[in-house]
């Protein structure tokens, strides 16, 4: 829900032609210019899209468990046995921002859509690290169209990822244990936050701003892994969202940001788990 921040205008062409310089040598010069910049910028944009699409560094395969019906918050079904979890977990969930064709004015409402769209693929083993983005981008539209209004909270969005999806959804705590035993268990967890509570300069007007109204607004990441200090986001509201890290205590206070200047969004120190069921359910939607 957040504006793309601002990128640096390209740099314009200069006039290579000079008085007095023969036509001849121009023309060399000139092909010359053409020829070696195409073969320089197409490698120099091929390496940097094949890094962009890179798994994450220290990614790992789980075993990801689906939900069993009727499992309460943290029980049978959904919890996982302390002594299992590893001190550390980086799941390689598939990567969209909002706006995956760069249409930003589009999509300043999309944020449920593309975290819904991130699990989607992550669900159904999809896997590319980051989301063809027409194929994202045709997919955050339909899940828009959803929506009953522009900001959801978890458990509107909980439930709307089962009505149309056919997924199960919980509202779990907030607190290590609780990320780690989910994350273990192959399940990636929603967050909604304020986005420059996140802590992420990226965002427009982080340092001049900060969490001015206006500025900072109500929005949801995807958190795929987590370790002693805190956790990784994939956050599609801003390009340089996929996989950061922030503190255990910044996403405490990215939460508790949003309940003070959004109550009709409050809902407490919680995270949302979406995830398929043992049992499918029926779609009782499209």
């Amino acid at each position: 829900m957040e504006v793309q921040l601002n990128r640096t205008p390209g740099v314009p062409l200069f006039d290579l032609y000079r008085r007095g310089m023969v036509a001849g040598l121009v023309a060399v010069i000139l092909l010359a210019v053409v020829v070696l910049g195409g073969v320089s910028g197409a490698i120099g944009l091929r390496y940097f899209n094949g890094a962009a699409n890179r798994p994450l560094p220290g990614a790992v395969k789980v075993h990801a468990k689906p939900l069993t019906t009727a499992a309460p918050a943290v029980g049978p079904g959904t919890e996982v046995t302390p002594v299992a979890l590893p001190d550390h977990m980086l799941l390689q969930v598939p990567f969209t921002t909002q706006a995956p064709l760069n249409n930003w004015g589009q999509h300043q409402e999309s944020c449920e859509a593309a975290n819904l769209t991130m699990l989607y693929y992550y669900w159904t083993n999809q896997s590319a690290a980051v989301i063809d983005p027409h194929a994202a981008d045709n997919l955050i539209n339909q899940i828009d169209r959803w929506k009953p209004q522009p900001d959801l909270n978890d458990t509107m969005l909980g439930e709307m990822a089962e009505q149309h999806l056919g997924y199960s959804y919980r509202i779990l705590p907030n607190t290590p244990q609780v990320i780690a035993q989910q994350l273990s268990a192959g399940r990636p967890l929603l967050a909604e936050v304020r986005t420059h509570g996140l802590g992420n300069p990226h965002y427009p007007g982080y340092s001049s701003h900060y969490e001015q109204t206006g500025w900072s607004v109500p929005h949801f990441v995807t958190i795929i892994g987590y370790d002693s200090s805190g956790v990784w986001l994939n956050d599609p509201g801003i390009s340089a969202g996929r996989g950061y890290h922030i503190s255990y205590a910044q996403l405490a206070h990215a939460i508790d940001d949003l309940d003070q200047h959004h109550p009709n969004l409050a809902q407490g120190q919680v995270l949302l788990l979406i995830a398929p069921d043992a049992t499918p359910k029926i779609r009782t939607g499209t």
